[in-house]
């Protein structure tokens, strides 16, 4: 079902032809009620009023009421002068919009702030109804041609369509999860229906032919990243960097919210992009220690944690130079060394091999191991025990690591 969304006040508005250009071409309507327009143009089944106690005995209301019928179905709404009122209308619209509709939302005879809680209700209805917004809508009175006071019916008035506006709201969400916590997702569906839209238009001119790539690439690194993939991260961090110089042009004239974060997004990568993630080499491991400090600063504790561990496992097999570093046996020789040193950290008499044992502070990487160990843990089994330290303990040792770390790969390498 198609709804239109509107309001209505008590001023005097003038007849004006309102002219819209659509799809089907210009369009227009010869209206002192720029509701009576919106119906003519999109034929909505129903169309939803807005009024205040005032508005509804009006000789306006009266008058829209006459001219559409049965589809009008007047909504009570305080006048917004406070801002619990405010509240109220944005719940009584809300409330009478359903799962998955239509809606076409007007804002021309809106009054005060009132067309700013339109969009903040369309942006609402979108995320948590799956309502789709057609159109917002506004009559440009102020724009007519020509300009005369008092104007003439025959006077034109533009109708703009403000739903580019909602869209970018969205575009900055997107921007806003990608750099506060590596979630690419939104901003990546952006970008690939921009493309395939403006393709099923072929307005004429250039297309773009990268978005749906950079929007790809960004959603792999966004998972590769959230699933502890550092191998992966480095690869496809390596990979994106020169696709953002080569679809810059692009962005800038179809995904101007990216745009503009774009440079940003380029110096967070920079620092984990790595052509050859699949070789041990203190580079690599640098970068990993990086991509640590990245984890840490979007509050992705589980995966700093996880691959923190991983990495001093690597370390080691890096300085103890012999064995593949992706080979489970390997690992988990080294794993066993690492438990033994962590063992001795505690008091037990435990041997250690002799590789490690030749290792400077070697102490004081069991120490680091077994905090390490612990932390981890208390993270993998969700605090399922009444020793689990807080949240609060969690926090303050995970954002220590970066540092103990950082000395640990001076130290060994």
């Amino acid at each position: 079902m198609i709804t239109l969304l509107t309001f209505l006040g008590t001023n005097r508005y003038e007849t004006v032809t309102y002219v819209w250009h659509g799809d089907g071409g210009e369009r227009s309507c010869t209206t002192n009620l720029f509701p009576e327009a919106a119906h003519a143009f999109f034929a909505p089944e129903r169309v939803l009023v807005c009024v205040t106690a005032q508005a509804r005995g009006h000789d306006n209301f009266r008058a829209l009421k006459e001219r559409l019928g049965e589809t009008l179905h007047p909504m009570d709404i305080p006048e917004g002068k406070t801002q619990a009122e405010l509240w109220e209308i944005f719940d009584r619209i809300a409330a009478a919009v359903g799962e998955d509709e239509e809606v076409i939302l007007d804002v021309t005879h809106a009054f005060r702030s009132l067309p700013l809680v339109v969009f903040a209700v369309a942006s609402y209805l979108r995320r948590t109804k799956s309502v789709a917004i057609r159109h917002i809508v506004y009559g440009a009175y102020d724009a007519r041609d020509p300009y005369r006071t008092p104007p003439e019916p025959t006077d034109r008035v533009p109708v703009f369509d403000l739903t580019s506006l909602l869209d970018l709201l969205d575009w900055l969400s997107g921007a806003e999860a990608l750099l506060s916590r590596s979630d690419s997702a939104l901003l990546a569906e952006k970008m690939e229906r921009a493309q395939n839209a403006l393709w099923r238009e072929r307005a004429g001119g250039a297309l773009p032919r990268r978005l749906k790539s950079v929007a790809q690439k960004l959603n792999d690194l966004s998972h590769a990243l959230h699933l502890s993939r550092p191998r992966d991260v480095m690869r496809l961090a390596d990979e994106l960097l020169p696709l953002l110089d080569d679809a810059r042009a692009e962005l800038e004239r179809w995904a101007k919210p990216f745009a503009v974060i774009a440079e940003r997004v380029r110096a967070e990568l920079e620092p984990l992009a790595y052509a050859e993630a699949d070789r041990l080499s203190r580079e690599n491991l640098r970068r990993q220690l990086e991509l640590i400090r990245h984890y840490l600063k979007k509050d992705l504790i589980v995966q700093a944690m996880t691959l923190a561990r991983e990495w001093i496992l690597s370390l080691l097999v890096l300085r103890r130079g012999e064995g593949d570093w992706l080979d489970r046996s390997t690992r988990e020789e080294v794993e066993k060394a690492l438990g033994a040193a962590a063992a001795r950290s505690r008091g037990e008499a435990v041997a250690l091999p002799e590789w490690f044992a030749s290792l400077p502070d070697g102490e004081k990487i069991g120490q680091l191991w077994n905090g390490l160990t612990n932390l981890r843990n208390a993270l993998a089994h969700c605090a399922m025990s009444r020793d689990a330290p807080s949240v609060q303990t969690i926090l303050t040792k995970a954002r220590n690591l970066p540092d103990q770390l950082r000395a640990l790969f001076d130290l060994l390498v």
